[in-house]
Parts: structure tokens; sequence; C-alpha cells
């Protein structure tokens, strides 16, 4: 059906999104893992690739084993520790054997369209309820906001960029950090957030402890500095404040939002 579609409307260009993220979930069932990110994504190049199609994968920053010192660039030896991973790791192989493909590996954050809360939007209810946030001081990641993604996304297209680069945020930073830094900026209190280390946590699949990425190449390519993460959050609010939360989940504004307010 995927190759029926693209062979009728033959688009120039394809931003391949679709995974599996439920890291514990791929663990439990590599099939559906192996199928979605090395089965979609192969089907989706094979097609692109008749009439000289560009496709732009977007990957993962858990490619790598985490014991590096120090946020990892493009040529370091890959080692994932996950299904996941590994899965994902697979699925760049077709896309950079394409003659204009792209891998973007990438953490985000921002806000989600969907009924699924994402990662960003757990911190800030949180927050808001007061609820117990029990977050990583040990897990250092490079996250970009959803929103400046897309601008990388935008400006590799402009320029025909081909080839595998890190596309995450310039700010290495623990999951910890995050939700301080969350707390801070929506003037929220951050007493409820409760330092954790991720070996105490017991998951189903191994996480490695450094996923930060080194995106200086990405910049150098698109003559352009990706915003650092506290430009991503502070874009994160101002999202919520214009409405354009309530605009894009297609629904009015909800008391329970108004997180800033309520901490007033």
């Amino acid at each position: 059906a995927v190759t029926s579609w693209l062979e009728t409307e033959r688009p120039d260009v394809v931003v391949h999104c679709a995974a599996l993220v439920n890291v514990d979930g791929c663990e439990k069932n590599p099939e559906l893992a192996e199928a979605v990110h090395v089965g979609t994504t192969k089907t989706i190049a094979d097609a692109l690739v008749k009439w000289n199609g560009k496709l732009i994968n977007i990957s993962t920053d858990s490619v790598f084993d985490g014991f590096k010192n120090g946020p990892y660039i493009e040529s370091d030896l890959v080692s994932p520790p996950n299904v996941y991973a590994r899965t994902k790791l697979d699925g760049e192989t077709p896309v950079l054997q394409t003659p204009r493909g792209l891998v973007l590996r990438t953490n985000i954050f921002g806000w989600s369209r969907a009924e699924k809360t994402s990662f960003a939007e757990w911190v800030i209810k949180g927050l808001v309820s007061g609820d117990r946030l029990t977050m990583f001081t040990d897990v250092s990641y490079t996250p970009i906001h959803v929103s400046h993604l897309a601008e990388v996304v935008r400006r590799a297209i402009d320029v025909d960029l081909c080839g595998l680069y890190h596309a995450t945020g310039s700010t290495v930073l623990s999951k910890h950090a995050f939700g301080m830094l969350v707390a801070k900026t929506f003037g929220l209190s951050s007493s409820n957030i409760v330092e954790t280390s991720v070996d105490s946590i017991g998951l189903g699949a191994k996480r490695p402890k450094n996923m930060a990425l080194d995106n200086r190449e990405l910049c150098k390519q698109l003559a352009w500095q990706i915003p650092h993460v506290e430009d991503g959050v502070t874009l994160l609010k101002n999202q919520y404040d214009s409405g354009w939360v309530a605009a894009i989940k297609e629904r009015p504004v909800a008391s329970g939002y108004r997180f800033w307010e309520i901490s007033q």
C-alpha cells in the first residue's frame, strides 16, 4: 500500500518520522520493531530511488553505548544497547544507500498533537499537579525542540543535504537538569522533582547514560547555529502563551493547561 501510494504521488521528498518509541515494547516485540524501523524504511527508499526522490529519515541518539566522555560525533563507533536502537540503526542503511538519502539522529521535545503525552508535557503536568517526578541525574543528552528540528529539515531540503548528521540541540544536560529548566522557565516549583539514577529504576531495556550528540558538522553544512535547549524551552512556553498549542491540538485551551497561572 505504501509503495502504491508513493508511486502514485511521486513526492520529491519524504520525511520519514514513523517509529515505535516504546523502548521496552521493542524489546518485547523485536519482529515488529524490525518491520517498522527497517522494513518500512526500505520500502520507502526502494520506491523513491525510482524517480530520484529524497528520503530524510529521523533516527535516534540511542545508537551508541554511552561510555564516551563527551558528545558523540558522526564517525564514532556505534554500539546500540537495545532492540529499539539496533533496529533504528539498521533502518539508517537503506536510506544511506540511496543517492539523496539523509539520516538525522536526534532527540526531540515539544507539544504533542496526539492524545499521547510527550516527555515535556509529562514534566509540565507533573510540576503543575505536584506529582513526584523521578528524573535521572546520570543520563546526559542534547534535546532539540521539534520546531527547531523542523527548521533543520527545511534547511536540509533547501541545500539537498545528504548523508548522516547529528541533529540535536546545542546544550548537553541531564534529564534532571531539563526538568529543572522547564520548572524555572514556566515559573513552577521544582520541589517535587526527585533526583535518581537510571540504574535504580529497573527498566526492561538497557539505556545508554551518555546520549549526547555533537551537532557541529550539521551546523557547518547548514551555515546555521542550532538553538540551545534554553531557547527550545522558552519556545515551548511561548507556543502555549500564544495559543499555538490549542490550535494544533484542535481544541480550546483547558483550564488544566494553564500551568503558570496555577503556580501564581
